[in-house]
């Protein structure tokens, strides 16, 4: 019901009034129509709800930054592998080949890890991560999110244990990486997903970009530790060099384990799986800097529990063994359309190691040597710095931009400097003009994939699905993700003895059909809660 009321503008608020005429009072009037106010407790809440207006996002942006920690584990392990299996006295203790090398007149007897067993310590760990996400990261549902994580981090720990204790046997070592990247598999999961869940929605994107930044800050740690370790340690028989990235491992994980205690878990969690309706509004309000009266947290757990509500009035309808087994596979079978979006994640998820992302780290230590920088620790610093830089900005883009739009201009621009790498190393590469010109290409490719692709693929497909096929909807599209990764990993160097730069024409065809897939099928999905995704998604 409404009404019209005088308003005393110099006052700045509503005046006393009787029988709809102002009290004694100076200033101007003006006709404006507001509701009624019944109560006490509807007036607190309206001034919350003004007030809320004005509420500081510092503490859920620091929160948000809490969670995105669980990242930094990923990092630190492919910062820290690379440079510790070229170290020489990882060499000597897990080495099972003999050689001699000749250093002017001293002879220096020692032993090597063959191709192979390298090939496997690396690879085993991306691998085992796919197979923790895909397994074991319901555990989300089961636990919380925060307790999921947690769980993680105490398997990564006891990989860890294991790879420290493995007695230079070089097997132990291959089976503690693996737990290792059971753990951190997992954390990839739930890491992102948590994120997700708990950003303010106006600033969601750059919130889940926060962990692509700590994965990227990790590996610049990592790969700079690995450069300090080979400078000081360089006696083959001191084993710290290689022990002491796994033993900071420790510390990373007791960090992030500790500072997750201040997080309150996920609302979405807390309302739709636990029916833990106050613990759900206390959660929302802290993570978006809100009062727990305002309207906002209402509205958000009423639409929470309407959807819920309706999803379990169509499930009572029939308890037979077919809709029992429909609703195993609603991750496929679920509407609205949840396969469509389940293959949409999953090729985003590919299409990001396809874009050749991996091949530039890998073979862009061969373009510096062409200038004269052959130390690979040096070169593993610059591109990483470039790396982690570029994903700073990529936080605000992700926002800025939107999803798709991130997708398609990513895309576009990775194909150009894909290409033009390419062609200068396939026809040019022996002057010192292309490599000049390769190592630009280097950076500006790393550049434009760490402000798009790289931070866009996990906000992306984070948002894409309902809470209810959330958790293994995210655990498949991230195995796919590892999967490709592992294979990138372990054909590109077989491939480029075999074509050399014409790879990148490979990857650029794959960048060409990213460029196809996101203009059709990608929805844009910035600022949009969980029933406005839906409707996308919904028939016409």
């Amino acid at each position: 019901m409404t009404a019209q009321i005088p308003y005393q503008h110099s006052s700045g608020y509503i005046s006393h009034f009787h029988n709809n005429e102002l009290d004694a009072g100076s200033g101007r009037d003006y006709n404006v129509t507001i509701k009624y106010i019944d109560d006490k407790e509807e007036k607190e809440e309206s001034q919350a709800t003004n007030s809320s207006h004005n509420s500081s996002l510092h503490i859920p942006i620091l929160l948000c930054l809490v969670i995105s920690l669980g990242g930094f584990i990923f990092g630190w392990d492919i910062g820290t592998i690379g440079g510790m299996t070229n170290m020489v006295s990882f060499q000597e203790k897990f080495g099972t080949t003999d050689i001699t090398n000749h250093d002017e007149t001293i002879l220096i007897s020692t032993k090597q890890l063959t191709d192979l067993q390298i090939g496997l310590i690396i690879s085993i760990f991306n691998i085992s991560c796919g197979v923790g996400a895909l397994t074991l990261s319901k555990i989300g549902d089961w636990v919380g999110r925060k307790a999921g994580i947690w769980f993680a981090l105490v398997v990564y720990c006891i990989g860890l244990t294991i790879q420290i204790l493995s007695c230079g046997k070089w097997y132990f070592l291959t089976l503690g990486r693996a737990v290792t990247g059971i753990g951190v598999g997992i954390s990839t999961v739930l890491v992102p997903m948590f994120l997700s869940e708990n950003s303010p929605l106006k600033i969601r994107g750059s919130m889940v970009s926060m962990y692509q930044l700590i994965v990227t800050l990790g590996i610049l740690m990592g790969n700079i530790l690995n450069f300090i370790c080979e400078r000081c340690y360089k006696d083959p028989t001191q084993n710290l060099a290689w022990k002491l990235p796994l033993f900071l491992g420790y510390i990373w994980a007791i960090v992030i384990g500790m500072s997750l205690v201040y997080v309150p878990e996920s609302a979405q969690y807390l309302a739709k799986i636990k029916n833990d309706v106050p613990s759900a509004k206390r959660s929302f309000a802290r993570m978006n800097g809100i009062p727990i009266t305002d309207s906002t947290v209402i509205e958000f757990i009423d639409d929470l529990m309407e959807n819920n509500y309706n999803k379990e009035e169509s499930g009572n309808e029939s308890k037979n063994k077919t809709l029992i087994k429909r609703k195993a596979f609603e991750f496929m079978m679920g509407k609205p359309k949840l396969w469509l979006r389940l293959v949409i994640g999953m090729l985003i998820m590919a299409f990001q190691q396809l874009s050749g992302i991996n091949y530039f780290f890998y073979y862009g230590t061969s373009v510096f040597k062409g200038v004269g920088i052959k130390d690979p620790y040096i070169t593993s610093i610059i591109l990483s710095s470039v790396n982690f830089l570029s994903t700073i900005l990529g936080i605000y883009y992700v926002e800025k931009w939107g999803r798709k739009t991130c997708l398609l201009y990513g895309s576009t621009n990775l194909l150009f400097y894909m290409m033009t790498y390419a062609t200068v190393g396939t026809f040019g590469r022996e002057t010192d003009f292309s490599n000049i010109v390769l190592i630009i290409v280097t950076c500006c490719f790393i550049f434009w994939f760490a402000i798009t692709l790289g931070p866009v693929t996990f906000v992306l497909v984070s948002e894409l699905f309902p809470l209810r096929t959330r958790a293994i909807s995210m655990a498949i599209c991230t195995f796919v993700n590892w999967m490709f990764n592992f294979l990138i990993s372990f054909l590109t160097p077989m491939i480029v003895s075999k074509i050399d730069f014409k790879l990148g024409y490979i990857f650029a065809a794959c960048l060409l059909a990213l460029i196809i897939f996101s203009w059709i099928l990608v929805p844009e999905t910035r600022k949009k809660n969980e029933q406005e995704i839906n409707k996308i998604f919904e028939p016409e």
